[in-house]
């Protein structure tokens, strides 16, 4: 089921309502009867409102598919960090068989490699050796790989050599770049476990945290969007020395800086 974008609609609904309001003081000083110029208004602020959210929502389907595959790859370095050494050196060397159409390590075979006796991949010491002669190094943990710990793996025997990590620290990369180690973090595991179709149905996730009361009724309009009410706001009450509603326009800008304030201190972060 696609999950609802409310901060897309929410934006969409206030758009429609500044357009709105904006429009009919415009349209009032130029159209004698309310009902011409209420039905003007709806129309213009409809058509914007149209146009804004086809804007609105590509960039929202291009920045939420960035944040989902952020959150997935966190999830994985997750469950690599907890999950056994035998368990990651398996996954990685299935990854790396099935990526090149190979043989599994559990024996089971892809039906374009049948032919294949050798697998690509294969488990030794928990580590994974190819048939190119590689070695690939699993140093999955939370904190990052640092140049200390790629020292044991730079004075053994070997040349083509990669370490998996979830990160690794500056100086851990100028010292794998300097003797020509590959580094792999954790967006390329992910990668890796994703094309290859091995990623784990199952994953092991943190305790779920207990929600306070803010988090449970905290708005679900981002915080950013306070300076869009706040502006809007403004404009209305200026709006208000010159329409013939002046109420209405005090009112609804007084409303829009009231959101525009509860939205800044309660609502969704980024």
């Amino acid at each position: 089921m696609k999950k609802f974008d409310f901060p897309l609609w929410s934006d969409t609904a206030f758009s429609f309502f500044a357009l709105f309001l904006f429009s009919l003081c415009i349209f009032r000083l130029y159209i004698s009867e309310l009902w011409a110029a209420l039905a003007a208004s709806a129309l213009f602020a409809a058509a914007a409102s149209v146009l804004l959210h086809l804007w609105r929502r590509a960039r929202h389907r291009k920045k939420f598919g960035k944040e989902n595959k952020r959150s997935e790859v966190r999830k994985l370095a997750f469950h690599l960090a907890m999950d056994s050494p035998q368990n990651n050196a398996k996954l990685i060397a299935n990854s790396l068989c099935a990526l090149h159409g190979q043989d599994k390590e559990d024996g089971s075979q892809d039906e374009i490699c049948r032919e294949n006796n050798t697998p690509y991949a294969k488990i030794g010491d928990e580590t994974v050796y190819t048939r190119d002669g590689g070695e690939s190094f699993l140093k999955f943990q939370f904190e990052k790989v640092t140049a200390d710990e790629l020292c044991p793996v730079i004075r053994g025997e070997g040349k083509n050599k990669t370490v998996y990590a979830a990160a690794f620290t500056d100086e851990a990369y100028g010292l794998a770049k300097a003797f020509g180690v590959a580094l792999k973090d954790a967006d390329d595991v992910y990668s890796l476990v994703k094309d290859s179709g091995c990623m784990p149905e199952h994953l092991i996730a943190p305790p779920a945290e207990k929600r306070g009361f803010k988090e449970k009724f905290a708005f679900r309009i981002r915080k950013s969007a306070w300076r869009g009410y706040a502006f809007s706001g403004a404009f209305l009450l200026l709006f208000s020395l010159i329409t013939i509603f002046p109420v209405y326009y005090i009112v609804s800008g007084g409303v829009l800086l009231l959101l525009s304030a509860l939205i800044r201190f309660f609502g969704k972060k980024e």
